[in-house]
């Protein structure tokens, strides 16, 4: 089984679309893909991202359900209301029951590591699908597309 690590900026507004249609382009493959969080450690929707990752062991990449949590907040729930960051995280809250304090020293230093470990890929506002593997990195929605011929 290949391992893929897709990296989302949640401000991104390709973000969510690429989420969706990733089951889809990877349809028949092989693969296991982990969520890792893009971004600035300090942007207005990392409270979003640390909310999903206090849900998860020290350390551990958001799951794709997790992921799914956190963009449909942001992409789906609040804009479909004209709403902002606080009703997501509300929304969130609801779903999702974090078992460490977002907010905790541990938690802020994980999703700045992560933001790191993106930014180190080159991954920003578009999203980046990373092979470990062997470091092949597909960049964009179209190029994302395009990937499971490569894979």
């Amino acid at each position: 089984m290949k391992h893929l690590v897709l990296h989302l900026d949640l401000a991104s507004p390709e973000a969510w679309s690429c989420f969706q249609r990733l089951p889809d382009l990877l349809m028949g493959q092989h693969v296991w893909v982990e969520i890792c969080p893009a971004g600035e450690p300090g942007q207005a929707l990392a409270p979003l991202w640390r909310h999903a990752l206090a849900c998860g062991e020290p350390g551990a990449l958001p799951n794709r359900w997790l992921a799914e949590q956190v963009l449909r907040a942001v992409w789906q729930d609040a804009p479909a209301a004209g709403l902002g960051l606080q009703p997501a995280l509300a929304r969130l809250a609801q779903v999702l029951t974090p078992s460490r304090d977002p907010d905790s020293p541990a938690v802020q230093q994980e999703w700045a590591a992560l933001c790191e470990r993106s930014r180190r890929l080159a991954a920003g506002a578009v999203p980046l699908l990373h092979r470990p593997a062997d470091g092949t990195c597909w960049v964009g929605e179209a190029t994302i597309s395009l990937s499971a011929q490569g894979l």
